[in-house]
């Protein structure tokens, strides 16, 4: 027998056999790691994260505005008012929620006073509407500021996955109160600003009833009070004033029974909150008082106050407000 016709040896078919079965192995492993199928219990690759700093125009990126589960600052730059409070929202920070923690909008803002003398006691409800569902804002500790002044204030608001400031709203006030609002982005609710209308002051300042006479210093129509808020669509008519009385020993109480309001459509008014002091010749004058006038149906036109003598003595004296713009800070009706 030939060489070329004997068996081959038994170990050179064994390893044979097992480098087919080393590459066997090998290819179920490239096709495993190659296709994962979806129930596998493989972790899920984590989320692309990105970063945008925005600035300019209210909510300006290159797409428009800062992306869902993007963090980024956006320049706001208005302004609400509520409760005697004007807030300038100087920017909205965002920071995207996470598996273990929500996002997170801070608004920067300035909130000033808007009152000489009238202490504000109380902050407005402040929250951001996100289509329909409203989030709750947190000012920490702060207080609102005394009369004429202005504090930085940072509003924090803990925001849903997906958060981004297209649809989102600032609002200041409940539901059944006249809200300020601010969209935020793109869409969110129709905005009301609540600004105060300054109104002209008549030529003639003082107006005299009888032994009554009030130097009017200022005049606003308002969409807001300073510690008691506003039905949703009621305005109040907001005077400053001296006050002077000629009387003689026995002096004179002077209180909101004297002063009356007659709207556009005729109807007249008294104020809803007014001094009551007491005038006597040593004392004639009451500086920096003010009266506010509450009234539904708000329109453009002329607004007459009338000043009588508390004894009904004299001649009642008029002055009138024109107005015009009631409801360019918000809804009447």
């Amino acid at each position: 027998m030939s060489s070329s016709a004997r068996p081959r040896p038994a170990r050179t078919r064994t390893a044979r056999a097992n480098a087919l079965a080393t590459a066997t192995v090998l290819l179920a492993v490239g096709l495993a790691t190659a296709c994962t199928p979806d129930d596998a219990g493989s972790p899920a690759a984590p989320p692309a994260k990105a970063t945008a700093t925005v600035t300019g125009a209210t909510g300006a990126t290159a797409a428009g505005h800062t992306a869902a589960g993007a963090a980024g600052t956006t320049t706001i730059g208005r302004t609400l008012y509520s409760g005697g409070l004007r807030f300038d929202v100087k920017t909205a920070a965002t920071t995207p929620a996470t598996d273990t923690t929500g996002g997170r909008l801070v608004l920067t803002t300035t909130v000033t006073n808007t009152f000489r003398t009238t202490p504000v006691n109380d902050w407005p409800t402040i929250s951001v509407d996100v289509n329909g569902t409203p989030l709750a804002g947190d000012h920490g500790t702060a207080v609102p500021p005394t009369p004429g002044a202005s504090n930085t204030l940072p509003i924090t608001f803990t925001t849903p996955a997906g958060f981004t400031l297209d649809g989102a709203s600032l609002v200041l006030g409940d539901p059944g109160q006249n809200q300020a609002v601010l969209p935020l982005g793109n869409g969110g609710r129709p905005a009301a600003d609540l600004k105060p209308l300054d109104l002209a002051l008549p030529a003639a300042h003082t107006v005299t009833g009888g032994r009554l006479a009030l130097t009017l210093k200022s005049a606003q129509l308002r969409a807001d009070t300073a510690n008691s808020p506003l039905k949703l669509g009621e305005r109040a008519l907001y005077l400053t004033y001296d006050m002077t009385g000629t009387v003689g020993p026995a002096g004179m109480a002077v209180s909101g029974d004297s002063l009356r309001l007659r709207l556009p459509g005729g109807q007249e008014v008294g104020p809803s909150s007014a001094p009551i002091e007491a005038i006597y010749p040593d004392r004639p004058t009451r500086q920096n008082q003010a009266a506010w006038f509450v009234f539904s149906g708000a329109a453009d036109g002329d607004y007459t106050l009338t000043v009588t003598d508390p004894d009904r003595n004299g001649t009642p004296a008029t002055a009138v407000f024109h107005v015009t713009g009631v409801t360019a800070a918000g809804p009447v009706g």
